[in-house]
C-alpha cells in the first residue's frame, strides 16, 4: 500500500477526519483507514474527495509526476524555476555556504537581506531549509544561471547543493532507502516501485550500471574501484540531506546531528515567525533554539547569537508541519470542549539513532 496525500490536503484545508469523512459520505473510521493507507480509496469516493479538496486524483494519491527544477521555462512555478546560486560568507571565518535556489527563493531572500529580520530563511533546490543569522553575514552574492561561477571564491567553495531535486516526496523516498540500508527493514514498500527506482537512479549508480559503463568503455576496468568510491561519497552526501541537521557557529565550528524523535517544524518555527527587531516581550524572543533529537534522552540547545546558520531537511519540516497543525485540529465531537482552539494554517517520527559529529 503506497502512501497517499489525503492527510496533507485535509490538514491544509483545516479539516478534521470527521469533516473530511462527511464530505466523502463515509464514516470517520472508514476515512481513517484510507488516510493511513490501510484500505484502498474507492474510485467514486476518490473523485469526490479530489473535488472537495480542489485538487485531482493523482495529487491525492501522491502519484502526480515529480516536481523538477525548471531551466529556461517561464511557465513553470517560481518555486521550481532555477535562478542560480547564492554564496554566503560569514564574518566569523566559517566556511561559506553555497545554495542552488529558485526564482522564488531569490526574490524572497533579496527582500529579507534588506530587512531587519534576525534570521533569513532560504530553501534550496536540494532539500535544505537554512536559517541564516543576519548579523553573521559579511558578504552575500547572487549569481544567476547566466554566470559560470557561484561567487568570488568559486574554486574553493565546499558547501554547495549536491543535487537539484526539489520534490519533497522524492526525499521521503531517499530517507526510506537510507533506513533500509541502516536497519535492513522494508521501508520503500510504502512508495510506488517505479518512484523508488527513479530516485535510486538519481542518487546512486548500481552494480549493474557500473558493469554497463565498463562494457561500454565509459570506465576503464582499472579505474572501477576509484569510480565506485567517488560515487559512494556523492551518494552518502546526498542521503545525508534526508536526515541531518547542520549547525555552523560563528567560530567556524560545524556540527552535524541526525535526529530521531523531534518535530523539526517546531524547532525552526520561532526563527520564521517571530517578528524582528525584538519587541521587548520576553515571550516573543527565542532565547535558545531547542533540538530534542532523541526526545527525552538527548536534547541540544543552541544560542541563536552564536550561530552562522542552522540547516534542516525541508521534507521533514513539511511533514512535521502537517503533524503540528493536525494535532491542533479539534474534531466535531470536541468542538465545544474547553480545550477547543482556532487553528491558524501556514501562509503558503523517526526511526533511527545516529551519532553526532
Amino acid at each position: 500500500m503506497t502512501i497517499n496525500r489525503l492527510k496533507h490536503f485535509r490538514v491544509m484545508n483545516a479539516e478534521t477526519q470527521t469533516q473530511a469523512a462527511k464530505a466523502a459520505g463515509v464514516t470517520q473510521p472508514t476515512y481513517q483507514r484510507w488516510e493511513t493507507g490501510k484500505a484502498e480509496i474507492p474510485k467514486s469516493h476518490l473523485v469526490k474527495l479530489a473535488k472537495h479538496f480542489k485538487t485531482n486524483e493523482l495529487e491525492l494519491l501522491g502519484r502526480h509526476p515529480p516536481k523538477k527544477a525548471a531551466f529556461y521555462d517561464d511557465e513553470a512555478p517560481l518555486d521550481l524555476q532555477y535562478y542560480g546560486e547564492c554564496a554566503v560568507h560569514f564574518g566569523g571565518g566559517g566556511d561559506p555556504l553555497v545554495l542552488s535556489i529558485s526564482e522564488a527563493a531569490y526574490a524572497q531572500t533579496y527582500r529579507e537581506l534588506q530587512s531587519n529580520k534576525r534570521f533569513i530563511v532560504i530553501k534550496d533546490l536540494g532539500n535544505r531549509t537554512v536559517a541564516i543569522r543576519h548579523k553573521a553575514i559579511s558578504e552575500f552574492y547572487f549569481s544567476s544561471e547566466a554566470y559560470d561561477t557561484y561567487g568570488p571564491d568559486h574554486d574553493d567553495y565546499k558547501q554547495a547543493t549536491p543535487i537539484q531535486m526539489p520534490d519533497t516526496r522524492d526525499w521521503a523516498i531517499v530517507e526510506a532507502i537510507l533506513d533500509e540500508e541502516d536497519t535492513g527493514g522494508d521501508y520503500t514498500s510504502d512508495f510506488a516501485k517505479d518512484d523508488v527506482e527513479r530516485v535510486q537512479r538519481q542518487i546512486m549508480i548500481t552494480d549493474e550500471q557500473f558493469d554497463e559503463l565498463v562494457a561500454k568503455g565509459a570506465i576503464k576496468p582499472e579505474d572501477l574501484a576509484i569510480e565506485r568510491a567517488a560515487r559512494a561519497v556523492e551518494t552518502e552526501e546526498i542521503m545525508a540531506l534526508a536526515h541531518t541537521v547542520t549547525v555552523q557557529f560563528s567560530t567556524g565550528k560545524r556540527r552535524k546531528i541526525a535526529y530521531v524523535d523531534c518535530n523539526l517544524f517546531e524547532c525552526i518555527e520561532p526563527l520564521i515567525d517571530v517578528n524582528f527587531p525584538y519587541s521587548g516581550n520576553d515571550d516573543d524572543e527565542p532565547n535558545m533554539i531547542r533540538l530534542p533529537y532523541e526526545g527525552y534522552h538527548r536534547t541540544a540547545f543552541f544560542n541563536p547569537d552564536a550561530l552562522d546558520y542552522i540547516s534542516f531537511p525541508t521534507h521533514k519540516i513539511e511533514e512535521d508541519e502537517i503533524e503540528s497543525y493536525d494535532d491542533g485540529l479539534i474534531d466535531d465531537a470536541d468542538a465545544n470542549s474547553d480545550d477547543a482552539t482556532d487553528i491558524k494554517l501556514p501562509k503558503s517520527k523517526k526511526r533511527r539513532g545516529r551519532d553526532e559529529n
